[in-house]
Parts: C-alpha cells; sequence; structure tokens
C-alpha cells in the first residue's frame, strides 16, 4: 500500500481543531484543500473519519483509532526533528574515533580534552588499535574517522578514503647521557645497527617504518628489545639498556638524563592524517571534532 504522507498530515490537524477552516490555517492552504484531502483519505481507506453536521464536527470510531496512532507518529517525528537540532547545536551526539595508543596521549588527548570542555554531551568513543588497523576499519565504514601516522609516502593507503594533513611529528633516537657520551658526537645508522636498540613490537606501524628506513640505507634492524609502549622504551633507555627510538613529543620534558642523538643519517618526520570513508556521510559532531583538529 502507498502511504501519501502528506494526507495523514492533514487528517492530523483536521482531527486536532476538529474544524476543517482552522486546520487550513494551520497548513496554510485553503479550506477546500483540507476538505478534498480527508475525502481522499477516507477513500483510500473505505472507512468514515468524520461525522460532520451544522454545528460541530467530530471524529467516528475508526478516526479516533486512526487519530491515536497518527498523534504517536507526528510525535516520534517531531521528536526526532528535536533531536537533529540538538546534534546541529552540539547538545547531542557521538564521536566514534580510531587511533593508535601512541597517537591517543602524545597527539589526540589535548584535542580531546578541549572539545569535552566546549561540547561535554557529545560522547566520544575511541577504538585503540594500529594505524593499518583502523585505515582498513574505516575503509569498510565501520567507524566515523581515524587519525593515523604513515612516513612520507602515502601508498599503502587504501581506495576509498580520503586523507587529510594535520601535523607532523619527529622519530628520534635517544639514549642516556652516559651512554651517549660513548659514542660519537654524530654516529650514523651503521654503528646504530650493532648496538642493542629498543623499539615497539613488530605489529606496529612505528616498526614497519624504522624495518623499511634501515633496509634502505641496506642494514638490517634487529632490535634488542622489542616493547608495547613507548613509555617502557623511555623506561629501559634510562635504565641504561640501550638506544630507543620513539617520536620527540613523548620524551618527558623532566626527562634530564635521556639525551636525543645527533644522527648522520636524520630520520625522516612521520606525518598524521585525519581518515574518512568516501562514502560515507560525516555527522555534524564529527564535524565539529575534525574542525578542532584542523585549527
Amino acid at each position: 500500500m502507498n502511504i501519501n504522507f502528506e494526507l495523514y498530515k492533514v487528517f492530523y490537524h483536521a482531527a486536532k481543531e476538529l474544524n476543517f477552516t482552522r486546520a487550513a490555517d494551520s497548513l496554510f492552504v485553503t479550506q477546500s484543500s483540507v476538505s478534498q484531502a480527508i475525502k481522499q483519505l477516507e477513500s483510500h481507506l473505505d472507512v468514515l473519519l468524520f461525522i460532520r453536521n451544522k454545528r460541530n464536527m467530530q471524529l467516528t470510531r475508526e478516526g479516533e483509532m486512526l487519530l491515536s496512532h497518527i498523534s504517536e507518529a507526528y510525535d516520534l517525528i517531531k521528536a526526532g526533528e528535536r533531536n537533529i537540532e540538538n546534534t546541529k547545536n552540539l547538545g547531542y551526539g557521538e564521536v566514534n574515533i580510531g587511533a593508535s595508543d601512541t597517537i591517543c596521549r602524545y597527539f589526540l588527548l589535548d584535542y580531546i580534552k578541549r572539545f569535552h570542555r566546549d561540547y561535554p554531551k557529545i560522547h566520544i568513543n575511541i577504538t585503540n588499535q594500529s594505524s593499518r588497523q583502523t585505515l582498513e576499519d574505516i575503509a569498510i565504514g565501520r567507524m566515523d574517522f581515524g587519525i593515523i601516522n604513515l612516513p612520507g609516502s602515502r601508498n599503502t593507503l587504501l581506495k576509498g578514503v580520503t586523507i587529510t594533513n594535520i601535523g607532523e611529528f619527529q622519530e628520534v633516537a635517544i639514549t642516556t647521557n652516559t651512554y651517549s657520551s660513548k659514542l660519537s658526537s654524530n654516529p650514523s645508522l651503521q654503528h646504530l645497527s650493532k648496538l642493542p636498540l629498543i623499539t615497539l613490537t613488530k605489529n606496529t606501524n612505528t616498526r614497519r617504518y624504522l624495518d623499511a628506513f634501515f633496509n634502505a640505507h641496506k642494514l638490517t634492524f634487529t632490535p634488542e628489545f622489542e616493547l608495547e609502549s613507548i613509555d617502557l622504551i623511555i623506561d629501559f633507555v634510562r635504565i641504561g639498556l640501550g638506544i630507543g627510538f620513539v617520536m620527540s613529543d613523548a620524551i618527558p620534558k623532566d626527562a634530564k638524563d635521556v639525551h636525543v642523538l645527533d644522527l648522520k643519517e636524520s630520520l625522516p618526520s612521520r606525518t598524521i592524517y585525519i581518515v574518512t570513508n568516501k562514502n560515507c556521510p560525516i555527522s555534524i559532531p564529527t564535524k565539529h571534532f575534525m574542525n578542532v583538529l584542523l585549527q
């Protein structure tokens, strides 16, 4: 059965007013248009909806039954409109983000704090996972957007996604002041490759990046310690277990015993991107969060 929602809209106002003229005024149409719409609906349903007489008008039993359902539907539609308006004003909604632990802690955290301060009723859901997994989830529409980090090349990106550059960070090699005093002032990668190295595990984008960087210099990257977090890398470095690779922003400001090595072959910067699915609409709260990132 084809449903003409306009007829039910006219019926709703006519049933509430019990007067076709007042209903017409509410709908900004003529009284004859209301009358014609009611006749059409009655014909469509094959029932009489109104009892008409000279003094007044009232609903039939079938009309009352229909009004109870139409009123409920009308209220749900109005509630939907209110929710949409509330979302536009950022008084309701949620944002679903995919990002690695490293990006969350050393890049995203300040933006989340700022957004939550300005829009406390917007729920922020974060899925902590590798940049590669986030990229794959965005490509199939599993989350609103992702924050990923990549080396200079973007050849690993999947089809169907849009990426926006929002910043860069520098990967650095660190060790203790005592350990660095045993090295030359400008050590080479070849020299480092013979020392105990500390890095993230193989399943991380950072590790793949370092493997590729050493391979590009015809060296094999064989770390002594493979850890799950940057904090652990810094802890291992601070107790003198070797040379660690971390993003520069992750080094604690009070870590006076940590020394950044001035390598002969400088590690290239890493790029941070917002990734969205080209075919999925972006919600209003998500657009606002992305604008915060882009400011």
